[in-house]
């Protein structure tokens, strides 16, 4: 009769545990460890990121396990959110069925960046971790929350192009200080040059030193060889003198044209315009401050045409100003490039080593990091 007793208890306790309604579910929470919380380390941190340490670890982020009463498998979301954030629109670091997460400096760099942040600028975030389960009835546990910094870098996203031929300064050497383009701040595709030519042919190349990729005339448009292709054909100037050549590399590849475009039309007052003894940069990311200019380099080719090779700016901003002298200056407010006007805004600067080319013809100026 007593083993009959305990096997009538048993069945009515699995009887009460199988017969739970939804409602019952709702109610259990995933909260059955010792203390019912998530402790996440380490407590803060400061992380800088470079242009060489994106793969690297930046830390391993730990916490402490969640114990159920039932077997079930617990998933575990490391959450990144600014300072003031709500976590309602959260980066995720990881996830996760273990205890910790690696991160490396690249995913702290693209969440800062995807959170507003702003290249070398440090700035404050906060972590925390969020533990659920596959059933969306049982609540979640929050860990406490990490503070930590990220100064993000931001990698420059543009592809420049250069003069090469026997048009142009530089000859048919691919490494002969090749003037840069001017790139367009609002279409990363669009290239400007507003200068001299000899009456010959030229290409542009996107690297010095290297002959692929190299850019000319396809089909009435433009056509590249990307070191997997055949050379396009030359560009030409008819005759020497100054034109407006402005090209479109749009959607170009080894074996389509794509949307791109060029053109190449006299300028008729290049040839007249003022020339200047010499224009520099000046502002407190240049080498000398807001104090004196620093003098670039006047080709002896195109008296319009400045350059400055390998110079080391600090975060802040610049103009360009001639005859060291505030009565000719040209700024404007677009980073690495832009067309730069009379008493324009201060050009902003992320620091660096650039090369910086500009041209007094049109204010175009393009600063080039150097790699």
């Amino acid at each position: 009769m007593k083993k009959f007793s305990i096997l009538i208890l048993s069945f009515l306790a699995i009887a009460a545990i199988t017969s739970c309604d939804d409602n019952d579910s709702e109610e259990f929470n995933l909260n059955t460890n010792t203390a019912g919380e998530i402790t996440l380390s380490p407590g803060s941190g400061a992380f800088e990121v470079t242009e060489f340490n994106g793969d690297d670890l930046a830390e391993r982020f730990t916490w402490n396990a969640i114990s159920l009463e039932v077997p079930v498998q617990i998933d575990y979301t490391l959450q990144m959110d600014t300072d003031m954030g709500d976590y309602s629109a959260p980066q995720i670091l990881g996830a996760s069925t273990e205890t910790n997460v690696a991160v490396t400096y690249e995913t702290l760099n693209a969440a800062a960046i995807a959170l507003g942040g702003e290249a070398t600028v440090a700035s404050n975030y906060k972590l925390r971790v969020v533990a659920t389960t596959a059933d969306p009835a049982v609540n979640p546990i929050v860990s406490n929350e990490v503070n930590i910094i990220i100064t993000p870098f931001a990698a420059y996203p543009f592809s420049d192009l250069y003069l090469v031929g026997a048009a142009t300064e530089a000859g048919w050497s691919n490494d002969n200080n090749n003037p840069a383009l001017f790139r367009d701040p609002a279409n990363e595709t669009v290239y400007y040059y507003t200068g001299y030519f000899n009456g010959d042919e030229f290409k542009l190349l996107s690297t010095p030193g290297f002959w692929q990729p190299q850019y000319g005339e396809r089909n009435g448009a433009v056509g590249v060889n990307d070191g997997g292709g055949s050379d396009p054909n030359s560009f030409a100037a008819p005759a020497a003198g100054y034109y407006d050549f402005v090209v479109d590399v749009d959607g170009v590849t080894n074996s389509s044209e794509g949307a791109s475009s060029f053109s190449i039309t006299a300028n008729s007052t290049a040839a007249t315009a003022a020339t200047y003894t010499t224009v520099g940069i000046i502002g407190d990311s240049t080498p000398a401050g807001w104090g004196a200019s620093t003098a670039m380099n006047q080709s002896s080719f195109d008296p319009h045409k400045w350059s400055l090779r390998n110079v080391t700016l600090i975060s802040g901003e610049l103009k360009f100003r001639a005859n060291d002298d505030w009565a000719t200056n040209w700024g404007s407010d677009t980073e690495f490039s832009g067309q730069g006007t009379q008493d324009g805004p201060n050009v902003p600067i992320a620091p660096g080593a650039y090369d910086i080319f500009f041209n007094d013809l049109d204010g175009r100026y393009i600063l080039i990091p150097v790699q």
